[in-house]
């Protein structure tokens, strides 16, 4: 005869594990305000394998060790990957500066392009099983002086940052994310990729990153170039279709590819195109694309500037707009500029032989990566500054590309579904 009790423990053991015991895959964080608004994004996320644990900036205020907010998040990210199964960290909220905003982001110290020291937000900081204050002065990523306690991402986990301030931001952003998820077009939108633009001597790198690099993994797929000086739309002569905003507008709702790489100038509100000319917030108020949703890479500097106290960046307005806009976006949050080991000796093989630079380069490894090796977005770019964290160990300007560039949008997606 069976011992009851040892029916019954074999009776709990055969039960299904209930979705709030499944350890977590994606770690989301937000502020308490939004948690709730997050629940249709994590029970979707169930759906998809992917379950979801959502943890408060107030719940990790009170449990977590450290200076402030941020050193308590990274302490909380970390025990969640150190326990082992996690693979996406998603940052599900906005960030001001001074450490305040949804999520705050971790101010680093960099000298910038005029020589200047200015601070630069970044996100891969949370993934670190080192604080980045080598010194303990209060100042984050230093490149001489704290340097033996930055860490760069490994590769194994995903990370990105959903840059909402609101829940209707957050449900906005979810109903794309299911649109992604189970009604992303079939054809060339998933196959094609288009690279624009503007800045003459930018295009032996731009071409450069399609002929060896991404169109090695992109089988099957035709590549289309909007540039200043050539589009698939000239007439008479090469050129002569604009690439300015109506432009832009009219490409995007086409519906023609969802693989976008945007390279030439910006500013934290907007694309500068030909002539000057700026795409803004009201020229993503005219896009219909609903359920064709694209990837978007880009150089422009400001772009995606998502800690400024002036909101939202051009990158926050494509994410956040409802039923339009794009689905994840890979943006400088500063000067986008081209990062070498030896900017002397580099630039002129920049201009004449296409040798890419950091920026270009993180660009095209993010998609090389992302399309060949079917990760998702967040597992690409990390994956991509891992393969870079030597070039940035050894030099300022890759440190500063490293840290300046962020996924905004969900890092759980597939890049290439």
């Amino acid at each position: 005869m069976i011992p009851r009790v040892l029916i019954y423990l074999t009776a709990i053991l055969s039960l299904p594990l209930i979705a709030d015991e499944k350890p977590a895959k994606v770690l989301l964080v937000t502020s308490p305000e939004l948690a709730d608004a997050w629940k249709p994004y994590a029970i979707w996320k169930q759906k998809q394998g992917k379950p979801v644990k959502v943890v408060t900036t107030e719940e990790i205020e009170k449990i977590y060790p450290g200076p402030d907010i941020q050193e308590k998040i990274r302490q909380c990210v970390r025990k969640h990957i150190d326990a082992g199964g996690l693979r996406w960290v998603v940052l599900g909220g906005d960030s001001l500066p001074g450490g305040k905003g949804v999520v705050p982001d971790r101010d680093t110290v960099h000298i910038n392009m005029w020589g200047e020291k200015r601070d630069i937000p970044t996100d891969i900081y949370y993934l670190s099983p080192t604080n980045w204050d080598a010194d303990g002065d209060g100042i984050y990523g230093e490149f001489e002086e704290d340097k033996v306690a930055i860490s760069y991402p490994d590769g194994s986990v995903g990370l990105g940052r959903i840059p909402v301030r609101t829940a209707e931001d957050v449900k906005a952003y979810t109903d794309k994310v299911v649109a992604y998820e189970s009604r992303y077009p079939k054809g060339a939108f998933g196959k094609n990729f288009i690279y624009t633009c503007e800045v003459k001597g930018a295009y032996p790198k731009v071409r450069r990153s399609w002929d060896d690099h991404v169109s090695k993994v992109l089988k099957g797929g035709e590549m289309s170039r909007y540039f200043s000086h050539e589009t698939p739309w000239d007439d008479a002569k090469p050129g002569d279709y604009d690439l300015n905003p109506d432009n832009w507008v009219k490409m995007l709702n086409s519906k023609q590819t969802g693989k976008y790489h945007f390279h030439g100038h910006g500013l934290l509100d907007c694309w500068v195109l030909e002539k000057h000319q700026k795409f803004t917030r009201k020229h993503v108020a005219k896009l219909t694309n609903k359920d064709a949703y694209p990837i978007i890479t880009t150089v422009s500097c400001f772009t995606g500037h998502y800690d400024a106290v002036k909101d939202p960046c051009i990158a926050e307005s494509m994410l956040r707009v409802p039923d339009a806009g794009a689905i994840a976006i890979v943006a400088p949050c500063r000067e986008g500029k081209p990062h070498f080991v030896n900017p002397r000796e580099s630039f002129p093989l920049m201009m004449w032989e296409g040798k890419m630079d950091g920026t270009t380069r993180t660009m095209t490894y993010f998609w090389e990566m992302g399309i060949g090796q079917k990760l998702s977005t967040g597992e690409a770019l990390m994956k991509t500054k891992a393969k870079l964290a030597e070039k940035a160990k050894a030099s300022a300007n890759y440190h500063m590309c490293l840290v300046e560039l962020n996924l905004l949008g969900d890092p759980t997606i597939e890049v290439h579904p």
